[in-house]
């Protein structure tokens, strides 16, 4: 999928405007990043690990000063407050808050420990509500703004072995779209977009490489076709976004047909039995 504008069209509206990005120093966010760098968009990336920040402020090039960073752990309400005070003083309000941090392990339900599930729903879902929120009375105030979230086709229908993260996606899709109607009087729109696979450093971590390999996992999406999507959400101010467009009508096809239904049970039974194989 491309973005309905051109690159003419798409440097009008994105020219100069200030865009965050959480999880900004690798994958989706950080190719977002570079794409609006590009049409000439301020950016501000956030992210938990410095290093990897400065790394991928430097990758993005672009103008001096276009591109920055702050570091945050938006699993962290403390340090959501700080990073974002620090944002509006320093860079401003944003045009564009893009929601994209996250993460997953490929582990059924009962062999993660309270820890992990507590991470995994900081990160994926309260974090993005967070962050929103510590902008949105500036964004009010301005009666300008945009919303975007990353979610994931694993909150459209049942995706496991991951199911804290499916939880957590399908949370952020039906935050999204309660936002939007909210957020409408004050001129400021909301966005979720929801991609399938894409390879990324998501995929690092041990609990993903250490799965069997099965055939559904050569479905995937490209990059750029993620960043296209994403822009023309943005663009366009559309409300939920599938990547590619198919994943909409299996959801679809899924929660309406009964035999769509039981074939995608037994399709996730069998990879959680492997989880449990040799």
């Amino acid at each position: 999928m491309k973005s309905r504008g051109s690159d003419q069209t798409l440097r009008a509206h994105f020219g100069k405007q200030l865009v965050v990005v959480t999880g900004g120093s690798s994958g989706i966010g950080l190719a977002i990043a570079q794409r609006l760098i590009d049409l000439g968009a301020r950016v501000v990336l956030i992210a938990n690990d410095p290093d990897k920040l400065d790394l991928a402020v430097d990758a993005l090039g672009g103008t001096p000063g276009q591109a920055s960073s702050l570091t945050c752990d938006i699993g962290d309400p403390a340090a959501v407050r700080e990073a974002m005070a620090t944002l509006l003083r320093d860079h401003g309000v944003p045009d564009v808050l893009i929601n994209n941090a996250g993460f997953a392990v490929y582990r059924a339900f009962e062999q993660s420990d309270a820890a992990e599930i507590e991470r995994l729903f900081e990160v994926n879902f309260a974090g993005h509500l967070l962050c929103t929120k510590a902008v949105l009375d500036a964004m009010i105030a301005r009666r300008h703004g945009q919303i975007v979230n990353i979610a994931s086709v694993a909150g459209l229908f049942t995706l496991t072995p991951n199911a804290v993260y499916g939880a957590a996606k399908s949370g952020i899709i039906a935050w999204s779209r309660a936002l939007r109607v909210e957020l409408a009087r004050y001129d400021i729109g909301v966005s979720v977009v929801c991609p399938g696979r894409v390879e990324t450093p998501f995929f690092e971590h041990e609990s993903f490489k250490q799965r069997r390999q099965r055939r559904e996992t050569g479905l995937t999406v490209s990059m750029p076709v993620v960043v296209e999507a994403v822009l023309d959400a943005i663009l366009r101010n559309r409300d939920l976004v599938t990547v590619p467009r198919y994943w909409n009508w299996f959801a679809r096809a899924v929660h309406a047909l009964p035999f769509g239904l039981r074939t995608h049970h037994a399709l996730l039974r069998r990879r959680v039995d492997d989880l449990y194989k040799g």
